[in-house]
């Protein structure tokens, strides 16, 4: 399968932020986000459905109507280059029935997000082949209230791999990361939040992880909840088809500490024999690493070091 590149940013790149899933209470961190960009030299396009609204339901920007209208609209729109989602929150598995992919794929783009974001990133690459791009949201916990990054290697990070025309990246955390699993592998880079993709299995829009180094987060979730969705992972023949494993550090869920998590981890994934890390910076956290989705990289868990060709 072809995997076709976007258009990697310049100064003079016009990015359009949408909320696809959840609501931001209000329009400050629109605000800091647009005043951010435009100072690093990037012209900027809002959508429309973006603010807590009266009517619907309360955990989404908008109607799905609405919300899909943002994401089709900038997606069309020529004069826009990237599409950078300001929160996650719930909401994105609505839309994925009524996604254009022939747009997607016609078009081809940045899309940058995490979190619930996931289901667009991994049905994007599923569906229209197109790379995409796990990092930050620019609307919630990137900036602080006067504008300015809260992390400064994220934000390094983030606009380094989406000016590289090839989207090359290498990230090392030996430091912080927990070797599971001693190894080398290579595969293409897959992976999100772990309850969207838990939610996802049985769909037609999750991608084959066959050959895959696939990269796992989630947060605020209860121990047996976390053993809960790796296990459905298992059950789903997931774990044996991937070449490797990379786990965040589960921001603030409800383990006593990191010993019980990778002690969770061990049980459920040593017997697949691959090579597997614990805490690298992708996720929920302050430190959040951009990964394109899609891109074949090379995993060694012995140094906690991830790369791309």
């Amino acid at each position: 399968m072809i995997t076709y590149l976007p258009k990697s940013l310049t100064k003079n790149s016009t990015i359009g932020l949408i909320c696809p899933a959840g609501s931001l209470d209000n329009f400050l961190p629109v605000e800091l986000t647009v005043k951010y960009l435009k100072k690093l030299g990037y012209k900027v396009k809002i959508g429309k459905s973006l603010i807590s609204k009266t009517n619907g339901y309360k955990y989404l920007s908008g109607s799905d109507k609405e919300r899909l209208a943002d994401l089709h609209h900038f997606w069309s729109d020529k004069s826009v280059d990237a599409v950078f989602c300001l929160r996650g929150g719930y909401g994105c598995l609505r839309l994925l029935d009524s996604i254009d992919f022939d747009l997607i794929k016609k078009h081809k783009k940045i899309l940058l997000g995490y979190s619930d974001i996931t289901a667009l990133l991994l049905s994007f690459y599923k569906e229209s082949n197109l790379l995409t791009f796990h990092g930050p949201l620019l609307g919630n916990k990137f900036l602080d209230n006067q504008g300015k990054p809260l992390e400064n290697s994220s934000e390094k990070n983030m606009w380094k791999l989406l000016n590289e025309p090839k989207f090359k990246f290498s990230y090392s955390n030996k430091s912080d990361a927990v070797s599971i699993s001693s190894g080398n592998a290579q595969g293409k880079l897959l992976g999100g939040n772990l309850t969207v993709i838990s939610s996802m299995i049985g769909s037609e829009y999750l991608p084959s992880f066959k050959n895959s180094i696939l990269f796992l987060e989630d947060c605020y979730e209860e121990p047996y909840r976390i053993d809960r969705l790796l296990t459905q992972l298992a059950l789903s023949g997931i774990f044996n088809q991937v070449n490797g494993l990379i786990f965040s550090g589960f921001y603030k869920c409800k383990f006593k500490n990191n010993k019980e998590i990778v002690d969770l981890l061990k049980d459920k994934v040593l017997k697949y024999k691959i090579p597997t890390v614990f805490n690298f910076p992708i996720g929920h956290g302050v430190k959040n690493y951009t990964v394109p989705i899609g891109k074949i990289v090379t995993l060694d868990t012995r140094t906690c070091h991830l790369s791309s060709f």
